[in-house]
């Protein structure tokens, strides 16, 4: 009887203390009068928190229902569907507290924040096979995961700048990226992988490597409204450990026991468990050894049947290693050429320069393998094109290269073809360009007669006024001035023109505002016939690519656009151009009010042939031919889709044509 009377006595002691809470009047009355708050959570952040069919799962929904009563004040859940959208809607006033949530500058021009009641280490997790992340700069220059709007992002991205962080809207999309390859590793804490993990990727994924960083986070409220946070810093710490441990225990099935059987009991299950796994293991190696030397048999076979040339460098000593399929490719036996073998002697010279970026790109990391193709000297003194693979295996001491392996294959039958190729798209792009021609030179025609009409008036009235006898020295002067402007037009229009029908492809800087003015040039007096107004938005941006094959995939989009606004009566016909950069690209949007393109014709726009013009207007091959010159040959991209916008004040619609090209077409190559 004395047992239950203490144990209630104990109880209730425990339940008036997790309520009681040392208020100040005015604490008190500004919770009556708020009668109920808002609260903002991550909804997809387990074990910590979700929103999950409507309701607040997870630790700190069990800590808001112990706040909530401690408070004597309704919490109410604010719907929203990523973490970002939570920090907006606390930005916006819409929140009044949120439950976790780590203390970073940004977020204090809005917020106060309490002492922190989490304290967590961050954690990288990486694919099941990677190796184990000893040092956190290993990660430096590779694509790694994290949530969007995350504190540890800014800590992360700050501290570590080298590391690529890839930005997801939540940690399930995250891992599931990671599963499928998209990046090296993700960055979260080590409760929520943990808990990710081990629901939903076990197998998979694991965590691999540790911050030093740990992530502390408390509640924040609404800093125009000051008295919350007093409130809750009072409420947090009026919560027992006991019931902080319990929530902890429930979530991350973590159970003290301080029975010593059980725990005896315990130490012999993991000690048998331990033991059957070694047992597991070894006879797993032994299964393993087996099928190791069955694949290697294989690898043998597979290889010998692919013709393909093994090699191994030890770039220390210049040593090689090949099989007999690598010196056959070249017409050698090995032991022709094995000893003494200088791998770069063979190389021919002018890939020399290819051959060693595409190591050196390996060899910091940049690739996960060294590729490269090149020609190398055959016995009888020809050169074959070679396809070369490899990996760098071992480093010395400095982080140096020790030993590469890797294979050779014999391609130069399929390069061949694809030079050839290469060689009749080459040609097709000039006969588009011939096609184009036709219509410039339409053009030039228009612009030509105003500067020779201007020409042979001025040199009748110059007859007429010397028959007439009242010819003086002043019009003699002004009419020679009309002349020569209007012979200088004639001559820049020609070396415009001669630009464009230049078919040498030289790399140069390339001043995309250039490329714009001299391409809308061609067109000036076809959009003062059409009354088409030009509207340019332009960024300084200079890319090292090709100018003329630029210049001919602008003017074709150009010439859709002044041929579609031609057919419709609209008031006031535009063509807008902005040109921005956006990171190591930059961006050429052109897009016109001509209503846009039919649904059904937009994937087939760059196709071939495909124009929806009459066939006397026009042959298909414009678009195609620009798509194939930015996707191939500038090693670009382009897109088109139909866009609403505003011109003038009047709703508008039409196509917009997105060109997206690299600033140094060498990065793409290499």
């Amino acid at each position: 009887m004395n047992k239950i009377l203490f144990l209630l006595i104990f109880f209730t002691q425990s339940f008036l203390f997790s309520k009681q809470i040392d208020l100040t009047e005015v604490e008190k009355k500004y919770l009556e009068n708020k009668k109920s708050l808002n609260l903002c959570i991550d909804p997809s952040w387990m074990p910590y928190e979700k929103i999950e069919n409507g309701k607040h799962i997870g630790m700190t929904a069990d800590y808001i229902k112990l706040l909530e009563k401690n408070i004597q004040t309704e919490i109410k859940l604010v719907k929203t569907n990523t973490w970002s959208q939570s920090l907006e809607y606390g930005k916006q006033r819409k929140c009044d507290i949120f439950s976790l949530i780590m203390k970073i500058p940004s977020r204090e021009v809005y917020l106060d924040f309490t002492k922190p009641y989490f304290d967590i280490p961050l954690v990288v997790s990486t694919q099941i096979d990677e190796l184990f992340i000893r040092d956190i700069t290993s990660l430096n220059n590779k694509n790694i995961g994290i949530v969007k709007d995350y504190a540890y992002a800014e800590i992360i991205k700050e501290k570590y700048p080298k590391i690529n962080l890839i930005y997801v809207d939540n940690m399930e999309v995250g891992l599931e990226k990671l599963v499928k390859g998209e990046y090296f590793g993700f960055i979260g804490t080590l409760y929520t992988l943990g808990y990710q993990i081990q629901k939903e990727f076990l197998g998979k994924l694991k965590i691999a490597g540790k911050f030093d960083e740990k992530w502390e986070l408390g509640i924040a409220s609404r800093n125009d409204e000051p008295l919350l946070k007093s409130i809750f810093e009072k409420a947090i710490l009026s919560i027992p450990k006991e019931e902080k441990q319990e929530i902890l225990n429930k979530w991350l099935s973590i159970k003290f026991e301080k029975n010593y059987f059980t725990s005896m009991l315990g130490i012999l299950f993991f000690s048998i468990l331990i033991i059957s796994i070694i047992l597991l293991i070894n006879k797993k190696l032994s299964s393993e050894i087996k099928k190791r030397k069955e694949a290697e048999k294989l690898l043998k076979l597979t290889i010998t049947s692919a013709n393909l040339g093994v090699w191994s460098w030890h770039s220390n000593t210049n040593k090689n290693e090949i099989n007999d399929i690598w010196a056959l490719i070249l017409g050698y036996s090995k032991e022709e050429i094995e000893e003494g073998l200088d791998f770069f002697s063979f190389v021919h010279k002018e890939d020399i320069i290819k051959l060693d970026k595409a190591l050196e790109k390996h060899d910091k990391d940049e690739k996960n393998q060294y590729q490269c193709e090149f020609r190398m000297r055959c016995k009888d003194g020809s050169y074959k094109w070679i396809y070369s693979n490899g990996k760098i295996v071992s480093r010395d001491e400095n982080g140096k290269p020790s030993l590469i392996v890797g294979i050779h294959q014999d391609i130069n039958d399929r390069k061949i073809l694809e030079l050839e190729v290469f060689k009749q798209k080459d040609l097709f792009i000039q006969q588009s360009r011939q096609a184009a021609m036709g219509e410039m030179l339409e053009n030039i025609a228009h612009q030509w007669r105003q500067p020779l009409s201007v020409i042979t008036t001025v040199a009748s009235g110059l007859k007429i006024t010397k028959e007439l006898n009242t010819l003086t020295n002043e019009d003699i002067d002004y009419s020679m001035d009309r002349i020569i402007r209007s012979g200088m037009y004639l001559s820049q229009t020609i070396d415009d023109f001669r630009g464009f029908l230049n078919k040498d492809k030289i790399k140069t800087n390339v001043n995309i505002k250039k490329v714009i003015e001299n391409s809308t040039y061609f067109y000036k007096t076809q959009f003062d016939n059409e009354e088409i107004d030009l509207v340019l938005n332009i960024d300084d941006c200079i890319i090292n690519s090709y100018e003329n094959e630029l210049l001919q995939c602008i003017l074709n989009i150009i010439s859709n656009s002044v041929d579609a606004l031609s057919t419709f009566d609209n008031k006031k016909k535009c063509i807008i151009i902005d040109i921005y950069k956006e990171g190591k690209s930059c961006i050429i949007s052109i897009k016109d009010n001509a209503r846009g393109i039919k649904e059904e014709n937009l994937l087939k726009i760059f196709e071939p042939y495909f124009t929806t013009k009459h066939k006397s207007q026009g042959t298909g091959i414009g678009l195609y031919m620009s798509h194939e010159i930015i996707t191939k040959h500038l090693h670009g991209k382009i897109e088109v889709e139909n866009v609403s916008f505003k011109y003038l004040n009047e709703e508008s619609r039409g196509a917009c044509f997105k060109i997206i090209l690299p600033k140094d077409v060498e990065d793409i190559l290499e």
